[in-house]
């Protein structure tokens, strides 16, 4: 495969299952924590120890409270990386995204994760 045009057509699909894997969380980590599930928002707890990381999933729009300093790699459906550095007491919004998250830090990431989902009828 000396063509560039070949490898770049090889290269997007391969790529392709991993954005499709991409799956809700609660399915793909059994071990997930879910704290409140109702037809507005998913509550839970966010967990991956020292140098571990999360399989391929999504989230839809998201909140989260970080309980303990943390440093992350990011890894987006699309192959982007970014790294996300967080200190206990943080606060902050996610828009909906499929990624892995891999934990490059020396503390185990803890967070509280609350998940708007879509279409709720919420007053």
């Amino acid at each position: 495969m000396s063509n560039p045009l070949s490898r770049t057509v090889l290269a997007a699909f391969l790529a392709m299952p991993l954005a499709g894997l991409a799956q809700d969380r609660a399915l793909v980590d059994p071990d997930m924590k879910v704290l409140l599930d109702n037809p507005c928002v998913r509550m839970q707890f966010h967990d991956v120890a020292v140098g571990a990381r999360t399989p391929l999933h999504s989230h839809p729009k998201y909140a989260v409270y970080v309980f303990n300093t943390y440093r992350a790699r990011i890894t987006l459906a699309d192959g982007s990386q970014r790294i996300s550095e967080h200190k206990a007491g943080d606060a902050f919004w996610n828009e909906a995204s499929r990624h892995v998250v891999e934990n490059i830090g020396d503390t185990p990431i803890h967070n509280l994760v609350v998940e708007l989902k879509p279409g709720g009828e919420c007053h």
